[in-house]
């Protein structure tokens, strides 16, 4: 048996009467429909009943019977005559008792099980004085539970009143606290800003009145650095870590951009690689005949300078050919060396 409710017979109902039989235990048949919560939640909030639960674990064999499940299942209501769910059938020697629709209810059920698992006949009389005495039971635990609810809603009442008290009296304390503390902050902000009014007037006493570079000066309302029309403004970044600026025309080619990192910078013709910096891109003789706005130098651009003082790094196609000449020396050499041997 669990705790909370008696333990269901999973077998069919033929095994249930069978071994109810076998036990002397009183079988208790309920019939519900499974696709229905509501079936069960109804047959569960009766037989959960204290005194309904100790009698169905010691003297009653459980099974829950679904008409729609099997087809035995199905038989054995239509035997019954059962024409609504949920209901409860008691099977017992002394006789069988249905419950179902307005009768369903936990005065009944208790009414009729406790003559059958005594062992008593079952009558109208003794059904009816067991019912009374279970309505009178069930009565005098709803007045003692209301009673029991009326004081705890009385003291938690009393108790919620002194709790907010003290969390009005709490809550002023704090405001007072944060309006001392903000005056407090007033204070101190206007005394800065005495400082500094003071310290702006002693700088103008020893150096004089200046004037103050703005933003705007350096740069457009629109926050973007100002740019020429027509003008494409170039950054080098050389290898040495040396940076330096210049502007070019949009139509010119990329050749002055190339002469001009040659005359300017100490950089030896053809010892230089450029490259645009984001994103990477590298310039080789074929764009010396591009313009500076097709190449996508305009309006601005950071061009990376890779110089090299001795001669530039030779190339795969470069060091193939080196490599072919050698193998070629070294042949002749040997083939010199055979003739030789031969006429001596």
């Amino acid at each position: 048996m669990t705790k909370d409710g008696p333990t269901w017979f999973n077998g069919s109902i033929s095994q249930a009467a069978t071994l109810a039989f076998r036990l002397k235990l009183v079988l208790l048949a309920c019939i519900i429909d499974k696709n229905k919560d509501i079936n069960k939640e109804k047959i569960d909030d009766i037989i959960q009943t204290e005194k309904i639960l100790r009698i169905v674990k010691r003297h009653c064999l459980c099974i829950r019977v679904d008409p729609a499940a099997t087809e035995q299942e199905e038989l054995f209501a239509k035997e019954l005559k059962v024409t609504e769910t949920p209901c409860i059938c008691i099977f017992h020697s002394s006789g069988n008792v249905i419950l179902s629709g307005d009768s369903l209810n936990r005065t009944q059920l208790f009414a009729k099980l406790i003559p059958r698992v005594h062992g008593h006949g079952s009558n109208d009389t003794e059904d009816n004085a067991y019912a009374e005495m279970f309505e009178k039971n069930s009565q005098l635990q709803q007045q003692r539970q209301e009673t029991l609810k009326r004081l705890y809603v009385a003291e938690n009442g009393k108790q919620e009143k002194d709790e907010q008290e003290i969390s009005t009296t709490e809550a002023e304390r704090l405001r007072k606290l944060l309006v001392k503390e903000r005056r407090e902050n007033r204070k101190h902000l206007k005394k800065v800003l005495v400082d500094i009014q003071n310290d702006r007037e002693t700088y103008k006493m020893v150096h004089g009145d200046t004037k103050t570079v703005t933003a705007v000066d350096k740069f457009e309302i629109t926050g973007s650095p100002k740019v020429e029309e027509n003008k494409a403004r170039l950054l080098f970044r050389l290898s040495n870590g040396e940076s330096r600026e210049q502007s070019f025309a949009r139509d010119e080619k990329f050749a002055i951009v190339r002469e001009y990192i040659e005359s300017t910078m100490g950089v030896i013709e053809n010892r230089s690689e450029i490259a645009l910096a984001r994103p990477w891109r590298l310039f080789d003789a074929s764009a010396d005949d591009t313009t500076l706005q097709d190449l996508g130098l305009a309006p601005s651009a950071t061009l990376l300078v890779q110089v090299w003082n001795t001669a530039p790094p030779r190339t795969k196609r470069s060091s193939l050919l080196a490599s072919r000449w050698l193998v070629l020396a070294v042949v002749i050499g040997v083939l010199a060396a055979v003739a030789w041997w031969y006429l001596h």
